[in-house]
């Protein structure tokens, strides 16, 4: 405000000088300068001065009442908007409130109508599993605008007329099979609806569901003790095979041979037995040949030794000479060559030996072989059985475990008998290859103790 008192007094004093410096012009027109007059130019001065003084304090008074004027009015109305401001806060709240108390509502009636449709489904799958047990028992129908408590109440009145049914024991003339499948007419004794009995003139037993209301005799089952029944002189345990219903049939368990076990294996697990088969063999033929290469060397030694004593080298002779023997053979080549040098003779044995040895280490590789080989037949199976399993998925899923039979049976069976070949055929061969090495081993011996008993005698 003392800012603007301060330019308003510079503009009146301009304005109060200029008059000062006026020009009047005379007749001819030539300016002719005013002498001024310091007072009255002083009191002019402070005149205006005065008037604007007075002019410039109304105007400040005015605009300090208007100034006072406008911040009531300012406070006025910031009061009234902070009111209007919680107003419409509270209002904000209220509606959040409101909001939230609507999603629960919401949520809780979503959730009761999820619940009432899973009563429902439970109802409904409730209602047609107990039609379909029912209906083994008689027929079920429900009208269409039926509800469905009445249809509860349906089938529970027929579930108790069928339990009062079957709480009795009947017997009753009907067809049943035997254990060769072989269809009989004879008398069915019935226990309620949990066991069954027969008797015909073909044969007797214990009855087991066969599928769709057929019975055929139980596997297991004591034809004796089941006739003792209908005649009414059994006096023992009563033999009983408790099912639940006849509808679908109970598979006998079938049992378990060697060549079924190899039948679920497919074409690898018969090659994996056809080898197992040929090792078995082999081994075989590798005991025998062993056996006869090693027969009866300690007393063929012995009266060889007995001989080279005597000094009767020709007798040595015709005595080794008469075993069909390796170790005969290997000790006449050292006999015959028995008169030369050491070093000679033990060379000679020792290329006796190795000429031996085709004959002593004969199908041993070949048994190792197999026995390398079988495993990884088994393998080759087991891939193959996956491979058909995730086929079968890829085709059908896993609902029924059947499907996956065949290939789990490959993948499994296959590995199981390989390594039941690899096995026994690995053990024996390793056990023949020592037998063999040990009866190179004697052959060694026995020449260089008829050597050693020579050398001693004819020293």
């Amino acid at each position: 405000m003392e800012a603007i008192m301060n330019k308003l007094i510079i503009i009146v004093l301009l304005f109060s000088i200029q008059p000062l410096f006026a020009q009047e012009e005379t007749t001819a027109g030539e300016p002719v300068l005013i002498e001024a007059n310091p007072a009255k130019a002083q009191q002019d001065l402070q005149l205006a001065y005065k008037k604007e003084y007075a002019f410039l304090t109304s105007q400040v008074n005015n605009i300090t009442q208007r100034l006072v004027a406008y911040r009531t009015n300012s406070a006025l109305e910031k009061k009234q908007i902070e009111s209007q401001i919680t107003a419409l806060e509270n209002q904000l709240l209220n509606a959040e409130a409101t909001a939230t108390q609507l999603e629960d509502d919401i949520f809780t009636i979503q959730r009761n109508s999820e619940s009432a449709a899973d009563n429902q489904g439970l109802i409904e799958s409730t209602i047609i599993q107990a039609k379909a047990t029912m209906s083994e028992f008689g027929l079920v129908d429900f009208e269409e605008d039926q509800s469905d408590l009445n249809k509860i109440k349906t089938l529970v009145n027929l579930a108790n007329q069928t339990i009062k049914q079957q709480a009795s024991i009947t017997q009753q003339k009907g067809q049943f099979f035997l254990t060769d499948g072989t269809s009989v007419q004879g008398e069915i004794l019935k226990i309620g609806h949990i066991a069954s009995y027969g008797n015909s003139p073909q044969g007797s037993g214990v009855l087991a569901p066969a599928g769709e209301n057929q019975f055929k005799v139980w596997q297991d089952s004591d034809p004796q003790a089941a006739t003792a029944i209908f005649t009414g002189k059994n006096k023992g345990l009563l033999p009983i095979f408790l099912y639940e219903s006849s509808i679908k049939a109970i598979e006998e368990k079938q049992q378990k041979t060697i060549v079924s076990v190899i039948e679920s294996g497919g074409l690898i697990a018969w090659i994996i037995a056809a080898l197992g088969v040929f090792a078995l063999l082999l081994i075989v033929l590798r005991v025998f040949f062993l056996n006869r290469a090693s027969a009866s060397t300690e007393h063929m030694l012995a009266a060889v030794v007995t001989k080279l004593e005597q000094k009767d080298v020709d007798g040595a002779i015709k005595l080794a000479h008469k075993k069909p023997s390796s170790s005969a053979r290997v000790l006449l080549s050292a006999l015959r060559n028995i008169d030369r040098d050491r070093d000679h003779i033990e060379d000679i044995v020792s290329e006796s030996i190795l000429h031996e040895s085709g004959q002593l280490n004969r199908f041993g590789s070949l048994i190792i072989v197999i026995a390398t080989v079988s495993p990884l037949l088994g393998l080759l199976g087991t891939v193959t059985g996956m491979i058909s399993t995730f086929d079968i998925i890829t085709e059908f899923g896993t609902g029924d475990p059947k499907l996956l039979s065949s290939g789990i049976s490959i993948a499994l069976v296959t590995t199981e008998v390989g390594l039941a070949v690899a096995i026994p055929a690995l053990l024996f061969g390793n056990i023949l290859s020592g037998w063999a090495e040990r009866i190179k081993d004697d052959m060694e011996k026995a020449a260089l103790r008829a050597i050693n008993v020579y050398k001693k005698v004819f020293a």
